[in-house]
């Protein structure tokens, strides 16, 4: 073990460890490919918007959202293929693989189809919307969300579901089948059914009706990058930045740098009660120590 320590290993042999363990990690990060594109496809990733483009490599955080009359194809290595469409926003926010790992799809609002084979990787995924939360195992599922309400058509094989409220609690996991429709109304409990109601069948893409096509393989030799567009506005993210704490977690942090442009940060303050965590950021000087010299002054007068 000692022989790999910096002592042993020369300058040259440092670097290349160096460049090995970074190339390992953005292939570690890498969760997905974008297969099919149909109509415009914004990503954000960081703080700043591209357009995207088949054959773009996607990690975690990376936002997408979808033309309302287009679609949008991600595929994984390990056979999990999701299709976003009319309107989708998404984001991945835990991408890993390998044998009981679970990664994590986030699901704004729009329409979503999901399929995952039987993976002797033994990934699973769990995709969050605000108002459920679905463990899909080997499952393919139809589901359309919006902030106040979440409907899921399980087309084959079994799920897992939890109930999300405003405060991100999560009620008791249930199980739905093949041919079930899981229906959740604002607080309200989640309802299921032995069919998935008219009104669904009838808004679903057309696209859903057939086997999410397999892409993945056209683009093993091909390597696409996004176009860059502009730091995000808070327009552009306002939808997550005003989501339920289950989907919003780490975005202080992520698009802090942006505060500091002032239309963003008016808008924050504007705002300011449908994301409270933003308040010590935007009011640093409330959150400031106080001298105890000054208080004890104030205490003997």
């Amino acid at each position: 073990m000692r022989g790999c320590g910096r002592g042993v290993l020369g300058p040259r042999f440092q670097l290349a460890a160096a460049l090995l363990g970074a190339c390992a990690s953005a292939i570690a990060q890498t969760a997905g490919t974008l297969t099919m594109i149909e109509g415009s496809v914004e990503l954000i990733r960081g703080a700043t918007l591209y357009t995207a483009t088949q054959g773009v490599s996607l990690g975690d955080g990376d936002m997408l959202s979808i033309d309302p009359k287009g679609q949008a194809q991600i595929e994984f290595q390990d056979g999990a293929i999701v299709n976003l469409s009319q309107g989708a926003r998404a984001m991945l926010t835990s991408i890993v693989s390998g044998a009981r790992a679970q990664s994590e799809i986030a699901l704004l609002s729009g329409w979503a189809k999901f399929t995952q084979k039987k993976s002797s990787k033994g990934t699973q995924y769990r995709y969050v919307t605000p108002r459920v939360e679905i463990n899909t195992g080997d499952a393919t599922a139809v589901l359309n969300a919006g902030d106040g309400s979440t409907d899921i058509y399980v087309e084959s094989g079994a799920v897992r579901f939890s109930e999300i409220g405003r405060k991100g609690v999560q009620r008791i996991a249930r199980d739905a089948k093949g041919g079930e429709f899981i229906v959740r109304r604002g607080e309200q409990p989640a309802t299921v059914g032995s069919r998935p109601s008219a009104e669904f069948i009838k808004n679903m893409p057309r696209q859903f009706r057939d086997d999410l096509p397999v892409l993945l393989d056209r683009f093993k030799n091909r390597r696409s990058e996004p176009k860059r567009e502009h730091e995000v506005t808070y327009a552009e993210v306002e939808p997550w930045l005003k989501a339920g704490s289950a989907l919003r977690r780490n975005f202080v942090k992520r698009f802090e740098v942006r505060s500091k442009d002032p239309e963003f940060r008016r808008k924050l303050t504007e705002n300011l009660r449908e994301h409270p965590e933003w308040d010590k950021v935007l009011f640093p000087e409330k959150y400031a120590p106080k001298d105890p010299k000054s208080a004890q002054s104030g205490t003997q007068r």
